[in-house]
């Protein structure tokens, strides 16, 4: 275990979920050269993932240079020699490191996905005593990689599941939780000893195979049933009674009306019926996608003055949002291709093709800045892991670029709307 290396993965900012659990993975088995030479099985069950989404991840960390394979070796029961470039190259966690506690949690805990990532970053942020002290919310997200949601999602699982002990939460601006890292491998002998294991059978017993004990000196086991039940000779037993005729006499068939109603029912349907009164024109249809109104109420985060963050219903003209926005001419379309070259070469294929891809030039701003549109749920994300890298991959063409907001998506998408419908009518 290498306690430079696990400072290394507490202190980056641009790992995935499942590059973040590779890292720590391998972490666990570097030595003090921070070289590893881990089994694929172990450091996938140590990741908590699938060996092949743990050797996707680690392909990644390879293609980005976070990792590097000193000797390639296949064949059965042997490792490959990997050294941890991160683990040299920093930044690192300012702070100690648990490594004891995190490899047992890597080793024995069963938590998976976001809720093993934190419990993995709180065991490494924990004392000697595997108490978590003096970390915000914040901080504890950084750390571990994740977002506000998922902290909670994952805090929550593992406190039902014992291995996360809040041992004090004041709650408040400026005071932090007090938390306790249970040792994963106490929990899982008291799991042992609370469930029955099966008990091997001896040499010989054929434990599924059981002889049926007779009652009073009777046998039943070469027979089913007795002589006198069987039938004596096969075939379409004789006709008993009942089978001739049903339950109950047929009703007398009606006789059909030989001229229809005067007047018809009051509950028959109004419409193109000839025999019934109304008008045969269609009723009018809803536009297309219903109302398209301009002003909508919007849920705004904002600070006071003490420096508190509340949510406010904000009135937003949608009009006026689009009035303030125009399309994209072919220069700055150009300029968009270049900077997508930029992430092209800053990232690795497969973040590119997930996270990337999807975005698209949707208009540019009053200041002349590219509003860039991503779907509704990756732009937190993507606002919050790779804000810092787009803003400077749009520096190096000399252009400013932001992601569009809630209600300038909104607004955009609308506009959308009323040409389709506009170009359905005409």
């Amino acid at each position: 275990m290498s306690r430079r290396a696990i400072a290394a993965v507490l202190a980056r900012d641009d790992l995935s979920g499942g590059e973040r659990l590779v890292a720590l993975s391998l972490a666990s088995f570097a030595d003090r050269e921070n070289r590893a030479w881990p089994g694929a099985p172990t450091a996938s069950a140590r990741a908590g993932l699938r060996r092949s989404r743990y050797q996707q991840a680690r392909e990644q960390l390879i293609r980005r240079g976070l990792v590097e394979v000193e000797e390639r070796v296949t064949g059965r029961g042997r490792a490959s020699t990997v050294r941890l470039a991160f683990a040299d190259t920093g930044p690192w966690w300012d702070g100690a490191v648990n490594a004891e506690l995190a490899e047992a949690v890597l080793g024995y805990s069963r938590a998976s996905g976001p809720a093993r990532l934190l419990l993995a970053t709180m065991a490494a942020l924990a004392d000697e005593a595997g108490v978590v002290r003096d970390l915000s919310t914040e901080q504890l997200c950084a750390a571990a990689g994740v977002t506000d949601r998922s902290y909670r999602r994952g805090r929550q699982a593992l406190l039902v599941s014992g291995e996360l002990v809040l041992v004090s939460g004041t709650g408040g601006r400026g005071n932090t939780n007090v938390w306790t890292v249970a040792d994963p491998r106490q929990l899982a002998d008291a799991a042992s000893a609370r469930l029955a294991r099966r008990v091997p059978p001896p040499a010989g017993a054929r434990p599924l195979v059981a002889a049926a004990a007779g009652s009073d000196g009777k046998r039943g086991q070469d027979r089913t049933v007795s002589g006198q039940k069987c039938p004596i000779r096969t075939g379409v037993s004789l006709v008993n009674g009942g089978q001739d005729r049903t339950l109950f006499e047929l009703p007398a068939p009606e006789t059909p009306a030989q001229t229809p109603a005067e007047t018809p029912a009051p509950f028959a349907r109004a419409g193109r019926e000839p025999q019934n009164p109304g008008t045969n024109e269609d009723p009018p249809n809803p536009p297309a996608g219903g109302s398209l109104p301009d002003p909508i109420l919007v849920e705004q985060t904002y600070v006071t003055d003490s420096g508190r963050k509340r949510q406010r219903v904000v009135r937003i003209d949608l009009a006026e949002l689009r009035r303030g926005l125009v399309l994209p001419t072919a220069e700055d379309n150009a300029v968009w291709e270049l900077i997508r070259a930029q992430l092209v070469g800053a990232v690795s294929e497969s973040v590119f093709a997930v996270w990337f891809e999807p975005l698209e030039l949707i208009a540019v701003d009053r200041a002349g800045a590219l509003v860039i549109g991503a779907p509704d749920q990756t732009v937190s994300w993507l606002q919050k892991r790779f804000g810092r890298l787009i803003a400077r991959c749009a520096e190096h063409v000399g252009r400013d670029l932001r992601l569009a907001d809630e209600p300038e998506r909104l607004a955009l998408r609308t506009n959308e709307k009323r040409r389709a419908a506009a170009a359905r009518r005409a």
